[in-house]
């Protein structure tokens, strides 16, 4: 067959696997254009126009598994690839844009004069970035979808233009272009060392293990870079507590999930099959895994001590949950994907319970001040006891989910560590420990200050109707999980099938 023929054929067979990305640029565009026509009341249809859209494209998402089973997983010239570990991200990217549209439909109508008909169409642009990241391949394609990813999240930050938001949006791309350039950097030695793009080709890895040692590790870690920006793991932290506080609210709930897993989706595709390198190799690429999660742990918690605006401390919380996360990646076994699924499917709701309450709370008392949240808790409980649930999982304490979250990661670990000896992971696993513990005595700080401390009686919450129910229903979801964890187990063994 004629090469140009055969590149068109193959492009065209592509397209039923691209179903679900088609939809989401379709949406991006429907968008764009009810912005323009509707312009003054886009505010109020683009949300919900926005929200039926993702439904829709989650829908499809179902379909996905049975072409697994019977086509060519690999796409467009090699350049993605549609699995398990694609799709199950893919629930959770549209898991956190639809919790997202829902967080910013909260509050009084000061939430909706500041977000602007933009606002949901960088957040599905974005999205739309987030599945490519997680089905990327191909350094190129993974380049590409990490930085359209990065622009929206630039623009999202700095998208209501007052002195702060700006000044988040432009370290945010400061360290994002210094981040891409050293990811960048990496990608280019990666090619010269093995003349592939292709990340998944036996001849890639098989190129790499002839390269020395130094070179090699160097150029992983360089490449490795611009993921653990992404996830906002340490060295490549510290955009985040200034673009947190600064960003619109809904903005921040989704930074703080999606970002991260489409990280780790593209970290397990490429640490896995470094697995199969040398062994001495192997060992020093996971101990400066391992480093990497004690500084992120160790940075993350401590910091987050200090802290007395909640934006902020969430923002080292995330921090130090990337650490957490970055565990499973760590264990390189199918346990530890299977418990950094599971983690990354409960810190969705840990997360964007947490913000909905935190933007009920600013919208109202119009301060992001932990101070301003004493004696809440007494004067409205339902808020207060949400509070409380939502810090016990994220701390990892039971009868939440996260408690559950916690103990898989670190029983992947302990089994990886029981497997090869390497004790730079019985390391991680005692210094993990050890964060846990430092992490109660920030995280039980907001419920001493809502129920055991007195404040300003004017200082007060009220919830509507829409507001409550949210609220209520994820902080009963965070406990339905602790005892039904199977359902999440459940779904993510189906979906890695």
């Amino acid at each position: 067959m004629n090469p140009l023929r055969q590149v068109l054929s193959d492009l065209l067979q592509s397209f039923p696997a691209f179903w679900t990305e088609i939809l989401l640029v379709g949406l991006l565009v429907l968008l764009v254009l009810l912005d323009l026509i509707f312009k003054r009341t886009a505010g109020k249809i683009i949300p919900w126009v926005g929200f039926a859209g993702l439904i829709v494209v989650a829908s499809t998402v179902f379909g996905r598994q049975g072409l697994i089973a019977t086509t060519s997983t690999a796409f467009f010239l090699g350049l993605l690839r549609l699995d398990g570990i694609a799709i199950s991200f893919k629930y959770i990217f549209l898991l956190a844009g639809l919790l997202t549209i829902l967080i910013s439909q909260t509050g009084n109508k000061l939430i909706e004069k500041r977000l602007p008909g933009e606002f949901f169409t960088l957040l599905v642009a974005a999205i739309l970035g987030l599945h490519l990241m997680a089905m990327s391949v191909n350094l190129l394609s993974i380049y590409l979808a990490v930085e359209l990813v990065s622009i929206s999240s630039y623009i999202l930050t700095a998208l209501l233009t007052d002195r702060k938001a700006s000044e988040g949006g432009l370290k945010y791309l400061l360290f994002g272009a210094m981040s891409s350039g050293v990811m960048l950097y990496g990608m280019s030695w990666l090619y010269g060392f093995t003349g592939s793009l292709n990340i998944t080709e036996p001849d890639f890895y098989q190129a790499l293990a002839q390269i020395p040692a130094f070179p090699l590790l160097l150029t992983l870690f360089l490449t490795v870079a611009g993921f653990l920006f992404k996830i906002g793991a340490a060295p490549f932290h510290v955009w985040t507590p200034d673009a947190y506080e600064a960003a619109p609210l809904p903005a921040v709930a989704f930074f703080s999930v999606a970002p991260k897993a489409a990280g780790l989706a593209v970290l397990l595709r490429l640490v896995s099959p470094v697995t199969s390198l040398k062994p001495e190799i192997v060992a020093l690429f996971v101990q400066g895994l391992c480093l990497i999660i004690l500084l992120t742990l160790t940075i993350g918690n401590f910091s987050a001590l200090w802290q007395r605006n909640v934006r902020r401390l969430l923002a080292y919380s995330s921090i130090a949950h990337a650490g957490f996360l970055l565990i499973g990646v760590a264990a390189t076994s199918l346990t530890g994907t299977q418990s950094l699924l599971f983690y990354v499917s409960a810190y969705v709701f840990m997360n964007f319970a947490a913000f909905l309450l935190v933007g009920v709370a600013e919208t109202q008392t119009h301060s992001q001040m932990l101070s301003d949240y004493q004696g809440i808790g007494q004067r409205l409980p339902l808020f207060g006891v949400a509070f409380t649930v939502v810090m016990l999982a994220l701390a990892g304490l039971p009868p939440t989910v996260g408690f559950t979250a916690k103990l898989f990661v670190f029983s992947a670990l302990w089994e990886t560590y029981q497997t090869n000896h390497q004790s730079w992971l019985l390391v991680v696993f005692g210094v993990g420990l050890l964060n846990v513990a430092v992490s109660l005595f920030y995280y039980l700080k907001i419920p001493f200050l809502l129920f055991f401390r007195s404040g300003d009686e004017l200082n007060t919450i009220r919830l509507g109707i829409y507001e409550g129910s949210l609220i209520a229903l994820m902080t009963v979801l965070l406990v339905v999980f602790f005892f039904k964890a199977d359902w999440i187990i459940q779904f993510i063994q189906y979906t890695l099938i």
